[in-house]
């Protein structure tokens, strides 16, 4: 049988300003084969489609509750997307066209491909669905964020989240069925069929009973309400498998302690389950760390921490998992700090930092572990408080871009990582006009401690605390080139 070779070429995609290199993998041919000249085929993009939860919802809003409760919060709820340029196979450069709708509904408004856009801090009062519609050679580099500001009543806190994709199947590491957590696991199926979901808790014991079976009908949300199914249960952890379709998935936590507000939250999926997790930016009060453990096994898991300044001690070096369960580990006031996770075994992980408020009261914001930064990512800013960006060590630069309210770009800003420790940035240093958005490389950096470099933004305001984390690169290369021999 004669043997066959293919030699690929991967056109990488980038944004302006940001160099990507383009690499060819150009193995010799087989002498005695014949030498075709290379065929050039575009490879597909696909639209961006994100989705954000909208308000919180109270106890009588979820699946199976009967509560009498009256909320009296003053509570606000906004979006921002944005679409930052990026460059097509044919050697043009602009944004992508987005489009911003309610989930099975009308479109709020359609930004035609540009070169550059971000949104107003605009109010939504229902679940939306943000497009970035990918042009012929070029994904579409298009985000969200979701902020909820309280500044009075049960619901007093800050809870920011990107606004994250659809998929059949994702772990949530975040909610409690413990006395004072309302955990509330929403569900969003962007199709034009209804989809059904099943839906497995994990807890520190391990998993909780048997799977539920839940059903969400096309362009609609489905809040699950958790105390019901992991009562008296401290840590969660949320797996979500889909038959015959996708959704966005998303889970909200408002805590009260008695009558004193402890903070609101929301979170959604993570890095995928793997031996090593990092989850940095951990700056706050009574920060914990939780490990979900999806497999069969017992895991056995080391932990690290870096500082500003390089590795510090904490509480637990260690910890152990049982099999499709989670555990927690308290790690107290930390500042600036990344936590590299390694397990004999595939695990998850999120962490969660703390605020004090006025009377007793305080918030909360989970993290989650990140993958690592590509080439070219975006992350749109709440537009509320002053935050930092934190970046795992690593060596090399990572490279910033920040984006301002007419959508146009920055000169590029080269940040130094520091090999053994957090490094620390302001998105403000980038510009003298407010950023409304940043655009990552991290093309010229590696990991010193870890696989790769790790990023996450975490904001501060009067009444909490809260993060978010960049959005996933979006997927497909401009070209491939194919040689057969």
């Amino acid at each position: 049988m004669k043997h066959m070779r293919s030699i690929v070429t991967f056109a990488a995609i980038a944004v302006p300003g940001v160099l990507v290199a383009t690499t060819s993998f150009l193995t010799p041919l087989t002498p005695g084969t014949l030498d075709r000249s290379p065929e050039q085929v575009r490879m597909p993009t696909a639209d961006t489609r994100v989705i954000c939860p909208g308000p919180l919802l109270t106890d009588e809003e979820a699946e199976g509750t009967d509560a009498e409760f009256v909320d009296d919060s003053n509570v606000s709820t906004r979006a921002v997307s944005a679409s930052a340029p990026i460059s097509a196979a044919d050697g043009s450069v602009s944004a992508a066209r987005l489009q911003v709708a309610d989930l099975g509904g009308s479109a709020n408004f359609d930004n035609p491909s540009s070169d550059g856009f971000v949104s107003g801090d605009d109010p939504i009062d229902k679940t939306k669905l943000i497009t970035g519609f990918a042009r012929p050679g070029a994904p579409a580099l298009t985000t969200g964020v979701e902020t909820v500001e309280g500044t009075s009543g049960d619901l007093t806190g800050l809870a920011t989240l990107t606004c994250g994709s659809a998929a059949s199947n994702f772990l949530i590491l975040a909610g409690s069925g413990g006395t004072g957590s309302n955990s509330q696991l929403l569900l969003s199926n962007p199709g034009d069929v209804p989809v059904q979901a099943e839906v497995t808790l994990m807890t520190p014991s391990g998993q909780r009973g048997e799977p539920t079976e839940v059903s969400i009908k096309a362009g609609k949300q489905r809040a699950i309400r958790l105390a019901g199914l992991a009562a008296g249960a401290e840590a969660l952890a949320v797996d979500v498998k889909v038959d015959g379709g996708v959704v966005a998935g998303s889970l909200q936590e408002t805590v009260l302690d008695g009558l004193t507000p402890k903070g609101i939250d929301l979170a959604t999926s993570g890095a995928d389950s793997a031996s090593q997790q990092v989850v940095t930016g951990l700056d706050g009060k009574d920060a914990r760390l939780r490990v979900a453990n999806p497999g069969d096994d017992l895991a056995e898991v080391s932990l690290k921490a870096y500082g500003p300044d390089g590795e510090i001690n904490i509480p637990r070096s260690s910890m152990t998992v049982v099999a499709h369960g989670v555990a927690e580990a308290e790690l107290g006031d930390l500042e600036a700090t990344s936590v590299v996770l390694d397990s004999n075994q595939s695990i998850q992980a999120s962490a969660f930092i703390g605020q004090d408020g006025e009377k007793g009261s305080a918030d909360f914001g989970s993290i989650n572990a990140t993958d690592t930064l590509a080439d070219s990512q975006i992350m749109a800013l709440p537009r509320t408080g002053t935050g930092k960006l934190y970046l795992s060590p690593g060596q090399g630069q990572v490279q910033v871009r920040g984006m301002r309210d007419d959508g146009s770009l920055t000169q590029p800003q080269s940040i130094d990582l520091n090999p053994t420790g957090t490094t620390e940035f302001s998105p403000a240093e980038v510009s003298p006009d407010a950023v409304r958005a940043i655009v990552i490389s991290g093309e010229n950096a590696s990991g010193s401690q870890s696989d790769g470099v790790h990023a996450s933004y975490v904001v501060t305001t009067d009444s909490g605390i809260s993060t978010v984390q960049p959005a996933p690169a979006p997927a497909g290369v401009a070209y491939r080139d194919i040689r057969l021999g």
